[in-house]
């Protein structure tokens, strides 16, 4: 899937998703389990949005035998966003 600022943002643009990111960003490497539990949702569920977030590279895991953990991976993310600035041509404000 190619990398785009609308993809990108459309991938945000669900709740559970951010709220999957934001979890990972306070607790490094929460398994499907966790965070299905945390969110109230099923572990299909979050398996579905964790594997969007992949195909963007916007998480990254380790497998422990059959256990995934599952962290954000921010140099993605910032570098997305740091594209997307510099192609409107913004920049953001210091201090």
């Amino acid at each position: 899937m190619p990398k785009t600022h609308s993809g990108f943002f459309k991938l945000l643009s669900a709740r559970s998703r951010v709220e999957i990111l934001m979890l990972l960003r306070q607790h490094t490497n929460l398994t499907v389990d966790d965070l299905a539990t945390r969110l109230g949702l099923s572990v299909p569920t979050v398996s579905r949005h964790l594997q969007l977030l992949r195909m963007q590279e916007l998480v990254t895991f380790r497998q422990d035998a059959q256990t995934r953990f599952y962290k954000v991976n921010e140099e993605e993310i910032g570098s997305r966003m740091a594209a997307f600035m510099k192609d409107l041509d913004l920049s953001l404000p210091v201090g």
